[in-house]
């Protein structure tokens, strides 16, 4: 009884842990607007690329797509506390 009590608090536990890390975007000279238009330019293009290529509709490639995007354009990827 004692080890189920103990693994449900252990996952209690790393839900909560895991919800304080944030994964963030970060680039050294652009503001926070300035990222939104960037992510707007490359979700667009994301969109435009799945749907010219006649893909499957998979959010993956998408996301991977766009993020590839805006590395190209300086930003970077990582977690925050």
């Amino acid at each position: 009884m004692t080890k189920i009590v103990l693994a449900g608090l252990m996952g209690v536990l790393f839900l909560c842990m895991s919800g304080c890390y944030k994964y963030v975007a970060e680039h050294p000279e652009k503001s926070k607007a300035q990222f939104y238009e960037d992510q707007a330019e490359c979700e667009k293009n994301a969109r435009d690329y799945s749907m010219e290529r006649l893909q499957e509709y998979r959010e993956d490639n998408e996301i991977d797509h766009s993020r590839r995007c805006m590395r190209d354009k300086g930003w970077k990827y990582h977690f925050r506390k």
